[in-house]
């Protein structure tokens, strides 16, 4: 098996790939980095371009973005349970919450963190939406069983559990 490197930041989304990486139970190798200039000399920035954390570096692939990360590791490692099969019925909703917590959701909450205004006169043009009906989806799924993409815990159990 090909050497997996995280790259992460203890203040940063990082937190949830390591709970990926735990979930999966796979051997790897953390590189702490700090913000600012180490994330930005040339070696970093072939790992990432936008000299941002998390990443990972696994053989010769390298995954940034964490829903990205994510989906990576639970399709790489398929016998570890965390995301339904392919041909299953499940993995259309199992998408849907990846993205979703790593679009409207992330995007949502921090238009709200830094009162950026989303009202009637743009709410159409942000990707969003209004917090509330951010919000009220995220709910109305989690009111409908154990987990996000029903009975089985997958990565995207781990990003939406990783937000609230």
């Amino acid at each position: 098996m090909p050497e997996l490197t995280f790259y992460t930041h203890p203040m940063s989304r990082g937190r949830v790939v390591r709970w990926m990486l735990e979930e999966l139970a796979i051997p790897y190798k953390t590189e702490i980095m700090s913000f600012g200039a180490e994330m930005k000399t040339p070696d970093y920035l072939a790992i990432n371009p936008m000299g941002k954390v998390p990443a990972i570096k696994h053989g010769d692939t390298v995954v940034t973005e964490v829903a990205a990360i994510c989906t990576y590791l639970a399709d790489r490692f398929p016998d570890k349970g965390l995301a339904p099969p392919v041909d299953s019925p499940e993995r259309g909703p199992y998408y849907r919450w990846l993205f979703f917590m790593a679009g409207p959701f992330e995007m949502a909450t921090t238009a709200t963190a830094y009162d950026w205004r989303i009202d009637d006169s743009n709410v159409q043009a942000v990707g969003c939406g209004r917090l509330q009906d951010v919000i009220g989806s995220l709910e109305q799924a989690l009111s409908t069983g154990a987990h996000i993409c029903g009975e089985q815990f997958t990565a995207a159990d781990v990003l939406v559990s990783s937000y609230l």
